[in-house]
This record gives structure tokens, C-alpha cells and sequence, in this order.
């Protein structure tokens, strides 16, 4: 048995003197090069040239701290000399000083110098991003279901009374108060029926529907009231799939992101409409000519009660992400001084049908 063994590890050691090193490692889908004690490129892969977007001639026998001066004195920067200098493993992730994308990197060091591999980690920590949202949503929406129905009660109770006591001549005097009472309860039980909308987990009626089918049934209602503050919405529907998606949440969605974008325009000003596909996927794209999101609030567009309107909740986009999540969509959008872009992209590939299209 002990004969058999040597002999398998002496086949092991003739093959691994014959693996090309080189090839291997210029054929890895991570990017990965190695660095001399001068911190030099010796050697470059595909995957790194890429990802450093210079070409390997440029690179070769030229100090990783000259080619990529922004990297010193930062995290990088210590982490190479700490894996050289200590002759020990160092594992990171960072955000590129010029793509300003996230990468993991893994150094590893030797007595002539360092090999570090590492790969694109964006997509992960965008996707890792999303999902930390999307828990903030959901216990956010567990804890408003939790409240609602002890908050309604008493707010039942005392409408009721107010609207007994209309009833009575005695409090005639108070009537203009009453109402205003009235409406204020109204106006926090609507507060607390869109809150509970963060709750849901599911759409109520997943169906066969067209995005263009229900944006032309809910247009003369957006157009009434864009027309009442001088302003136009203007459609450019084009040939898309049917989706498997709720039609009474998407009509929601609708118009909370519609009315957001009639409330960031002056007079005169349009928004638009666009339904159109895009690398399989169905995208509703709603633009606005505003003056753009403010910077102070830009990162949190989508929190709950977060917003730059006066008399605004907050809710609006927080529910309409939430719908986009439970009809398999995602949103995204850009932003600047001339207006603001809100595309929600279906991720339904699967589930596009080959029926006609409308």
C-alpha cells in the first residue's frame, strides 16, 4: 500500500511540473497579477488587464503605485505593504478609486513580493444593498400592520362622535371645526391604509396584463388633473409582452409616481410616459421636467417618510418600490437640475408570454 502511494504522489509531482502555471492563472475569470518587491507588474492576467482598464504593455515593470497613484496612502495601499512586510495573507474588499466599483481582493505574499487576485463584487453588494431595503420595508410594515388596528379604533370612536355632535344645533357654531377634525382623522387613517401597504408580502391578484392596457385605462384620470395645473403627460407606448403582474397594485404604483412627478413641475412642463423593452425586459420609464431630487435627500429617496414636500408623507415611492419588489420588479433612476428619470424594469423573463403584442 505504501509503495502504491509513492508512486501516486510521484505522477502528482511529474504533472504538476508540467501544468503551465502561466496559462492558468492568464485564463482565471478573476483578475489576478503578481507584484516584485518594488510593488512592479511582473505578470497581469486578462481578467486584471480588464478590470484596471490599461493595457498589459503599459503596466509590466512599472510600479502599481505610479500606474495607480490614487491608491496610495489608502486602505490598498497598507494592505499590499502589510501582506510584504509581515509575509501574511490580507483579505479586503474595497470601492475602486477610479471605477468606484467594489471588489474583494485576496494578497498573497512570497519572499520576492505579492500575488493579489481579486474579483468585481458590485452586482452582490448592489444586490446585498437591495435586500437590506427591502428587510427595513418589511419590518417596517410588521410593525405598522401591529399598530394600525389599536390606532384605528379610538380614531373610529372619536369620528364618530364628532360627526354625532354635527347633528345638534348647540354645535352649530363648531361645525367649520368639526369638519376640519373629521378630515384630519381621514387623512391619518389614509396615512395608516398606504403604510400597511408595506406589509403585504404578496400581490393579491397576480394576472396576465399589459403595462400599455393599463396605462391607457388610467390616463384620463392623470390627464385630468395634470390639466387642471397647466401641465401635460404625454405617452410613448410601445409593443411590449404581457406580464404576469397585479393590475391594481401597478395602477398604484402608477399613480403614486405620476403625481410625484406632476408635484416636482411648474406649469407648463411635461411628463413622460415610456413603455418599451430593453435586453428582455419590459421597462416602464416615467420622466419628469422638475428641477430634480435635492441632494440633501438623494440616497433616501425610497425610505419611508422621507420627502421634500411640505405637506408630503413620505410613503409614495416607499410603497411603489415595495409594489415593483412584489411583481418581480426593480427601480432605479437618475436625476438632475433639468428633471428626474424613475424606470421600473420587470424581471419577469420567464414569465413573458408569446401572446400579441400590445
Amino acid at each position: 500500500m505504501d509503495s502504491k502511494r509513492k508512486l501516486i504522489a510521484k505522477d502528482e509531482r511529474k504533472l504538476i511540473k508540467h501544468v503551465d502555471m502561466h496559462e492558468v492563472f492568464n485564463n482565471m475569470s478573476e483578475g489576478c497579477y503578481y507584484l516584485n518587491s518594488n510593488m512592479e507588474f511582473v505578470f497581469i492576467n486578462k481578467a486584471a488587464e480588464a478590470m484596471i482598464e490599461k493595457p498589459k504593455d503599459e503596466l509590466l515593470g512599472v510600479c502599481m503605485w505610479d500606474t495607480l497613484p490614487n491608491y496610495i496612502d489608502t486602505d490598498v495601499y497598507k494592505y499590499y505593504n502589510k501582506a510584504f512586510d509581515e509575509q501574511k495573507i490580507q483579505s479586503f474588499e474595497v470601492i475602486t478609486e477610479y471605477s468606484k466599483k467594489s471588489f474583494e481582493i485576496r494578497v498573497v505574499p512570497d519572499k520576492n513580493g505579492i500575488l493579489a487576485i481579486f474579483s468585481d463584487i458590485t452586482e452582490k453588494k448592489e444586490h446585498e444593498d437591495e435586500q437590506r431595503y427591502y428587510e427595513k420595508l418589511r419590518i417596517i410594515g410588521e410593525m405598522a400592520a401591529g399598530f394600525a388596528h389599536e390606532i384605528r379604533n379610538p380614531l373610529t370612536t372619536v369620528k364618530g362622535f364628532l360627526q354625532l355632535g354635527l347633528q345638534y344645533k348647540k354645535f352649530d357654531g363648531y361645525k367649520d371645526i368639526f369638519h376640519i377634525m373629521i378630515d384630519e382623522i381621514n387623512r391619518v387613517n389614509s396615512m395608516i391604509s398606504e403604510f400597511l401597504d408595506l406589509a403585504k408580502k404578496k400581490p393579491n391578484k397576480l394576472a396576465q396584463q399589459n403595462l400599455n392596457t393599463i396605462i391607457n385605462s388610467l390616463f384620463p384620470l392623470l390627464e385630468t388633473r395634470s390639466l387642471k395645473e397647466d401641465k401635460l403627460i404625454k405617452l410613448a407606448l410601445n409593443n411590449i409582452p404581457n406580464l404576469i403582474i397585479d393590475q391594481n397594485e401597478i395602477k398604484q404604483l402608477l399613480l403614486n409616481m405620476v403625481n410625484n412627478s406632476l408635484d416636482a413641475m411648474d406649469s407648463s412642463k411635461s411628463v413622460f410616459i415610456h413603455t418599451f423593452m430593453e435586453e428582455d425586459q419590459v421597462v416602464l420609464s416615467i420622466r419628469d421636467e422638475g428641477k430634480g431630487i435635492p441632494l440633501e435627500i438623494l440616497d433616501r429617496v425610497s425610505t419611508p417618510f422621507v420627502t421634500s414636500k411640505e405637506n408630503g408623507t413620505g410613503l409614495g415611492l416607499a410603497i411603489s418600490y415595495a409594489i415593483a419588489k412584489r411583481n418581480n420588479a426593480t427601480v432605479d433612476y437618475c436625476t438632475s437640475s433639468s428633471g428626474t428619470v424613475f424606470n421600473i424594469r420587470f424581471n419577469q423573463k420567464c414569465n413573458i408570454t408569446k401572446l400579441e403584442l400590445v
